[in-house]
């Protein structure tokens, strides 16, 4: 992110750069973000929220109690429309510590401490749970349009991939970094979070070599992308920061103060909002996208 930094002397004409006290400019932020709803505080510890659109709901993980190693099978998967209710809040349980989600060929692909558990988003049916070995964190998942399931954890600074039944490390080591939001822009173009350093960093699938893009967001979780090309980044603590092509970011959300988290953040293309997963405080609060 470039810096301009000004000096002014208010008694002076001229700069007296020996003296002069440091300030950030930043300019306005290119968009706007306005609460649309937010949903009643039943949900259990929401991570992530996922807007499938063939079926126009929202599917929202439920980690509720942490349990890391222990698998305490609490977690589930809830289900919202539109509008923000609540239309069944167990629809898939059995879970541990539910977090990212991707859809691919109507199967919701969810990220399970150590495994990969796929669902049927037509009857709620689990498919199947793929164990990704050595994996302790796995945070998000992310589909392309081949099928191709990626899965990060921030435990072990790894990625791992999903292929026909089969999980496989596919970067051993995310630049000692521990990434958590995956975004699939093309075959030529993914985005990863790294919550460590707060850098958001593009990845090449081909070569599997990171550019710096953009960076200041801590703990970075959750990416989207707007219907201009420009996206949306969360920062776990509650902040969400628009962020253009070329990688500069604006801060256009924050809800620390009133200890109100931003995790894993899902978007509707169609009406134009933005998701969000409160995680401690059991809600999803949407907000419409204005330009």
């Amino acid at each position: 992110m470039r810096k301009i930094i000004f000096c002014t002397l208010a008694a002076s004409s001229f700069l007296l750069l020996q003296s002069c006290s440091k300030k950030l400019f930043k300019a306005d932020a290119p968009i706007e973000l306005t609460q649309a709803w937010a949903s009643d505080n039943i949900l259990k510890t929401p991570e992530s929220v996922l807007f499938d659109e063939s079926r126009n709901v929202l599917y929202v993980s439920n980690i509720n109690k942490m349990s890391g190693n222990n698998k305490d099978g609490d977690g589930f998967i809830s289900v919202l429309n539109p509008d923000g209710q609540v239309e069944n809040l167990y629809w898939v349980t059995g879970l541990n510590d539910p977090k990212g989600m991707a859809i691919s060929n109507n199967v919701l692909y969810v990220a399970d401490v150590d495994q990969v558990v796929a669902i049927s988003t037509q009857s709620g049916a689990v498919l199947g749970r793929y164990q990704a070995e050595g994996a302790k964190f796995l945070n998000d998942v992310a589909a392309d349009k081949s099928g191709n399931v990626y899965i990060s954890d921030s435990e072990t600074k790894r990625i791992y991939h999903l292929r026909n039944g089969r999980v496989s490390t596919w970067i051993e080591n995310t630049e000692n970094e521990k990434p958590n939001g995956l975004f699939i822009e093309n075959d030529n173009r993914m985005i990863v979070a790294l919550m460590s350093s707060g850098e958001v960093n593009l990845l090449d699938p081909q070569t599997k070599e990171f550019t710096e893009w953009t960076e200041g967001i801590p703990s970075a979780d959750g990416i989207v992308q707007l219907e201009n090309g420009d996206y949306l980044v969360s920062n776990w603590s509650g902040e969400i920061y628009y962020v253009n092509q070329e990688g500069k970011n604006w801060k256009v959300l924050d809800t620390q103060a009133n200890k109100i988290n931003a995790a894993d953040i899902g978007f509707s293309e169609q009406t134009g909002t933005v998701y969000v997963p409160t995680f401690n405080d059991n809600r999803v609060v949407a907000y419409n996208v204005t330009f």
